[in-house]
């Protein structure tokens, strides 16, 4: 009893006659992928049974690569013993003839004299065509072809054949008119070689070694294929076939590629060696005619484009990082030269933050980088990555302005690191992109002046978030009492917490002299906008569903306070702040009013509240800092021109 030790796919295998002289021992090679058996048999007739067993089962295993199979061949049966004479009778020499040439061709066949069997096959068609009477003949000699021709498909279909073995399989086919099918075998044969020779490559680590290796391979290969086909096959119609097969194992050698280069996140310069090793291979092709690179670029743009959005995600997420971290403090100062819109604002030097000086390393980093794979066709995402890294830093600026508390100081480093941004990052950026491309890349240069109204955007946020601040730790008018039952003297003072206000906004005009390239006027009289716009708000002015209420100390308090915060703040004071100061003050009067109609109590007029400004002026003068028209180191004379020329409410 046999016992079967191993088993092989009869697809994957491959059987070769190595011959019959008396040294090689009637002996036959198996190869098995990488594996290689010699069998030997007795004498040569079992060698030959072995040979036309496999060589019948390996016909109906790649039946499909050439449509539907012709009909196996019926076993024959004597040609005499069935006959149909159409126009008379066959000689009995002429079918013994015949009998003959079949029982050679079944010989011819069992031992692969392939040649041989074409020739004979062939010679039997036509001579039983041209004879009547011999349909049973015609018959056999077609099942025969059909039986040779899937044998030397068969043969065909071996990988990392011979040159000139695959010239006379394929020349045998085409004699025996199965063309189409030797074109689909002889190429289906070349894409199993390339895959073999790419099997025999090592990685070991390198991957600009293995993917030059993998280029020679694959388009050296497709040369080789290229050239073989136009002698093998002459028919114009069939290039179609060929230039089908071509973008096929492109698009294998570019999957590849991109599992082994895009998918591995490579730094730039090695993808830029990687891709410089496959153009080196297909301008060797483009030599001999057969020019491959805008099928290369179709392939590999949807993966440069989505690596440089990678390398995008990837600076983002750090810098992310970095500003989160970054406790605002200025890092480094950097020159203004070459950057005159930057020197206009900061004069010869720029304080920044950490996060600024990432965003300048990284955004050097990524053109650095990018020169390596640069090409007009990536123009655009080039520009959307670097905008998009640009306006996120500047959208986590926006973000800690608004979320953390960082204090005066630092919070201002921030508007002037906002700036820098603009006026001295983007610059930078834009002539570095402009020299990678070779010209002026006016996306980026744009982008200063479409940004430029960033910083007071940054600036507004920061006087509305204080200004809250402010008014909550000082005056706060959401929650003040303004109906105190008290008598309106000449000892009436502006309110402490008025004056706690006015301090504040004299610790941010001290804070705003270190960052000259800040405008404190505008920031200053931002900050008393917005206080005013705090205390105009409809909702300040209800309490649980009813009117606010104003008694006759309250509501002189309040005109008071008011009054003389826009004396002190002088021309710090916008007409629009003004306007809204006469609205609250009109309001507050009119809640009086309407709720005192009969009581017919005296109200101060102007001069009353100028004699009480004035008072506390001099009083404090000494302490408030030099904002609006000018406060420290005053006299009582400098107060009295000082009140003249400020504004007041009405």
């Amino acid at each position: 009893m046999l016992v079967a030790d191993r088993s092989f796919e009869l697809a994957n295998v491959t059987v070769a006659d190595v011959g019959d002289a008396a040294r090689s021992g009637f002996l036959v090679k198996i190869v098995n992928r990488a594996e290689t058996f010699l069998f030997g048999f007795k004498n040569a007739d079992a060698k030959n049974e072995f040979l036309l067993l496999i060589s019948h089962a390996k016909a109906g295993v790649f039946a499909d690569l050439s449509g539907p199979p012709p009909p196996m061949p019926m076993p024959l049966m004597p040609v005499h013993s069935e006959r149909e004479d159409d126009d008379g009778a066959v000689s009995s020499d002429q079918r013994k003839r015949m009998d003959e040439y079949i029982d050679t061709l079944d010989i011819h066949i069992a031992r692969r004299e392939f040649d041989a069997a074409t020739s004979l096959v062939l010679q039997l068609k036509q001579q039983a065509g041209a004879t009547a009477g011999l349909r049973d003949v015609r018959q056999a000699a077609d099942s025969h072809t059909a039986d040779l021709a899937r044998l030397i498909l068969a043969d065909l279909l071996i990988p990392c054949s011979s040159r000139k073995q695959v010239t006379q399989n394929v020349g045998l086919l085409h004699r025996l008119g199965w063309d189409k099918e030797a074109k689909g075998a002889f190429l289906a044969a070349r894409s199993a070689t390339i895959k073999n020779r790419t099997r025999q490559l090592k990685l070991e680590g390198n991957t600009q070694l293995y993917i030059r290796e993998l280029a020679i391979v694959y388009f050296r290969l497709i040369r080789n294929t290229c050239e073989w086909y136009s002698e093998l096959f002459a028919d114009p119609t069939m290039i179609s076939a060929l230039i089908a097969w071509v973008r096929q194992e492109m698009a294998g050698y570019a999957v590849i590629f991109r599992r082994h280069v895009f998918h591995e996140m490579q730094r730039f310069q090695v993808i830029a060696s990687c891709l410089n090793h496959t153009l080196a291979e297909v301008d060797i092709l483009g030599h001999a005619g057969l020019d491959l690179k805008f099928m290369l670029d179709q392939e590999f743009f949807p993966d440069l484009t989505s690596c440089i959005r990678s390398y995008e995600s990837r600076c983002l997420a750090l810098l992310t990082k970095v500003a989160s971290e970054d406790s605002l403090q200025v890092a480094s100062k950097v020159s203004t030269e070459n950057y005159p819109s930057a020197a206009a604002i900061f004069g010869p030097h720029i304080p920044i933050v950490s996060t600024v000086s990432r965003l300048d390393e990284s955004l050097t980093e990524f053109g650095n980088e990018l020169q390596f794979i640069v090409r007009d066709s990536l123009y655009s995402q080039v520009v959307a990555s670097v905008l998009a890294v640009i306006e996120g830093v500047l959208k986590q600026f926006l973000t800690i302005l608004r979320k953390r508390e960082s204090g005066y100081t630092r919070e201002l480093a921030l508007l002037v690191s906002t700036q820098a941004v603009i006026s001295w990052v983007i610059p930078r950026a834009a002539a570095h992109l402009d020299r990678i491309f070779g010209r002026t890349v006016s996306d980026i240069h744009n982008l200063e002046q479409r940004l430029e109204a960033f910083p007071l955007s940054l600036q507004d946020v920061f006087c509305q978030k204080h200004s809250v601040a402010i008014s909550k730790m000082t005056f706060d008018f959401v929650t003040a009492d303004f109906v105190i039952d008290s008598t309106v003297t000449d000892a009436m003072q502006p309110s402490p917490q008025m004056e706690q206000l006015l301090g504040q906004l004299g610790v941010v005009a001290r804070d705003l002299d270190q960052w000259p390239s800040l405008s404190k006027r505008s920031i200053l009289s931002s900050l008393i906008d917005c206080l005013f716009v705090q205390m105009i708000d409809h909702r300040n002015w209800e309490n649980n569903g009813s009117k606010r209420m104003f008694s006759h100390y309250g509501v002189h308090q309040l005109v008071l306070d008011i009054h003389f915060l826009l004396r002190v703040c002088g021309s710090l004071v916008s007409k629009s702040t003004n306007n809204m100061a006469n609205r609250v003050c009109e309001k507050a009067l009119r809640s009086y009013f309407a709720a005192n109609a009969n009581k017919g109590r005296e109200m101060m007029n102007k001069s009353w509240y100028d004699a009480r400004v004035l008072t506390t002026m001099h009083r404090l003068g000494f302490s408030f800092p030099d904002f609006g028209n000018g406060f420290e180191h005053r006299s009582q004379q400098s107060f009295d021109t000082g009140a003249r020329e400020s504004p007041e409410p009405s």
